[in-house]
């Protein structure tokens, strides 16, 4: 019976928590993103202390409050970080990794975001992509006006402006997909820290000088590389969507791992944590460098020289 008591009232004090965090990231401007990517960790330390049916009730409690309060939208909000709180505590439970549990609450919140875009397209008749195509072409008329207003313009340039907008416009789901990995990102690791100093025992990441894409990465950038050389794609096709959208993913990877042997080589040379920070705002800005070091990192394994060197030393 005292137990029953103990969960009751910290379920209690977590459902306040979550609806309170709830409402500030959802009323109060610029800090509330901030408690916005704390908002799913009452969800997790109840779920890491109780059974998965307790926490689901928790969750649906909040949800019926999380209505009045906000309406649908925060009605919505409670829906999707309750229950990637508990897919976050279900994680952890198993066993599963860091990696593992990023990569999987990633995933979660791209097919939610699928699904929030399909109900306000299908019942509501509202359109996101309409909008944001919508906005990119006002922008791209906007631009071009604001160049001819310059003159002197070759005469090719209409044509440069308007297929750089088309990419845009085409690269929007790999954008999405990569916007939703680094908010997924900045949400794990501050509440995987507030987890272990509260003394649960969480997975870490490796460390990020240590990632390493396959080779086959490589190879299907060559291909895609290709591609426009192989086959004909129109703007408007379903060919060059995909084309578009891989392209964009694949060379954040390959910056990624470019960015990761800078941090390699920073740790091999034992340098100290300011100038890793410093290399790598550079190596952002020579973002094209970076990534054909990356390929090279992939391809020819550039890690093993930098450690025969420092054996020679």
């Amino acid at each position: 019976m005292q137990d029953q008591s103990k969960k009751i009232t910290y379920g209690a004090m977590m459902l306040a928590l979550f609806i309170i965090l709830l409402a500030g990231a959802f009323f109060i401007p610029l800090f509330g993103v901030i408690m916005l990517i704390f908002t799913p960790l009452p969800i997790i330390l109840y779920r890491l202390r109780h059974d998965r049916g307790s926490t689901i009730l928790v969750v649906a409690v909040a949800n019926l409050l999380a209505l009045p309060i906000g309406g649908p939208v925060l009605w919505f909000l409670a829906f999707l970080f309750g229950v990637m709180g508990m897919l976050i505590a279900e994680s952890i439970q198993l066993g599963k990794s860091k990696l593992y549990t990023f990569m999987a609450s990633g995933l979660y919140l791209i097919i939610m975001g699928v699904v929030f875009y399909l109900v306000l397209a299908l019942f509501f008749e509202v359109n996101i992509m309409d909008t944001l195509m919508t906005l990119l072409k006002e922008s791209e008329e906007q631009f071009k006006a604001s160049l001819n207003s310059f003159g002197a313009f070759p005469e090719s340039y209409e044509k440069i402006v308007t297929d750089a907008f088309t990419m845009y416009r085409t690269s929007i789901p790999a954008v999405f997909i990569l916007s939703v990995y680094v908010f997924t990102f900045l949400m794990v690791i501050p509440n995987f820290e507030v987890l272990r100093r509260l003394g649960h025992d969480v997975p870490k990441f490796p460390p990020f000088r240590d990632m390493k894409l396959p080779v086959i990465t490589i190879f299907i950038y060559g291909l895609l590389i290709l591609l426009p050389f192989i086959m004909e794609m129109s703007p408007d096709s379903t060919a060059y969507l995909m084309y578009v959208n891989a392209t964009v993913i694949l060379r954040s990877l390959l910056l990624l791992q470019g960015l990761a042997l800078v941090h390699y080589f920073m740790h091999r040379m034992k340098l100290p944590g300011i100038v890793t920070f410093f290399a790598t705002i550079f190596a952002l800005l020579l973002s094209q460098i970076t990534t054909l070091l990356g390929i090279l990192d992939i391809g020819m394994n550039i890690r093993a020289w930098i450690g025969k060197d420092n054996l020679k030393k």
